[in-house]
């Protein structure tokens, strides 16, 4: 009898939380088509390029519609006007031309009646020194890890963003430093592989190829790539919320334009 009683009670208790579990349907709203432009201009001297496509519904990821007939105009503080032509269904690009430091570019997109425009100063270039490989290890595994060399120069807010190809091919991971707490100092950028990348196809290997693309861009360029890269740093569980980085644009357009200059250093794996 002692035993009913406590089991009794006990039982209720059960029955009240079950019976208070609830089925949360989360709705989801779609947001409207944006456009989404990605321009850039360095200090090679080539056709500058600018890619215009729009937005989609986080259900149909990867696939984004590539926007023809806009009107693309490039403009400097020097006087200077470049138009770009349609050179494939998104793709734009300029007569050829050389972006110079100290310029700021304003670029405007024209399209269903509406006019973009973002403004982006070229830095004046640091070049790196060189490129070494060191040995990193996440766990129990060990991988080959990319550090770029070179001097920072004094007194001068510098922004550094890096693009990694192995063999060619570019990988997914986000680079950009700022020299806030290494000013004037001889500097290195270690350009760590993704700790959760399990493919073990994607580690540097001897006989690979690891070719650095090293841009000096500026603050607003900056913000947008730190922003995103601390947003793909989030992820399932993580501190980040979601969200559009901070775009140059005017408008309401996402994306980006970037006017900075261009090294490329390469190594191979031994």
């Amino acid at each position: 009898m002692k035993r009913l009683y406590y089991f009794l009670p006990l039982l209720a208790i059960v029955l009240a939380f079950t019976s208070c579990e609830k089925v949360i349907d989360i709705q989801v709203n779609t947001s409207p088509s944006q456009i989404v432009i990605e321009g850039n201009v360095t200090n090679t001297r080539e056709q500058q390029t600018v890619k215009i496509t729009r937005s989609v519904d986080y259900k149909n990821t990867n696939v984004y519609p590539t926007v023809s007939g806009a009107v693309v105009k490039l403009t400097d503080n020097a006087g200077g006007s470049w138009n770009f032509s349609e050179v494939s269904p998104g793709v734009y690009r300029s007569s050829v031309m050389t972006g110079r430091a100290g310029r700021t570019y304003t670029l405007n997109v024209s399209v269903d009646n509406k006019t973009y425009t973002a403004a982006s100063t070229m830095p004046v270039q640091v070049r790196a020194d060189s490129i070494t490989l060191t040995d990193v290890t996440f766990g129990s595994r060990t991988r080959k890890m990319t550090a770029v060399h070179y001097t920072d120069p004094k007194g001068v807010a510098n922004q550094y963003r890096y693009l990694l190809r192995i063999n060619g091919q570019q990988t997914n991971r986000i680079y950009v430093f700022d020299d806030r707490l290494k000013d004037g100092n001889i500097s290195k950028d270690e350009l760590y592989p993704d700790p959760d990348d399990d493919d073990s196809s994607k580690d540097l290997k001897s006989g690979d190829v690891a070719e650095v693309e090293i841009q000096n861009i500026d603050k607003a360029v900056f913000n947008y790539w730190f922003t995103l890269r601390q947003q793909s740093r989030g992820g399932p569980g993580g501190a980040t919320t979601p969200g559009n980085p901070p775009s140059n644009f005017n408008n309401g357009a996402l994306g980006y334009f970037s006017a900075h200059t261009y090294q490329s250093i390469s190594i191979t794996v031994p």
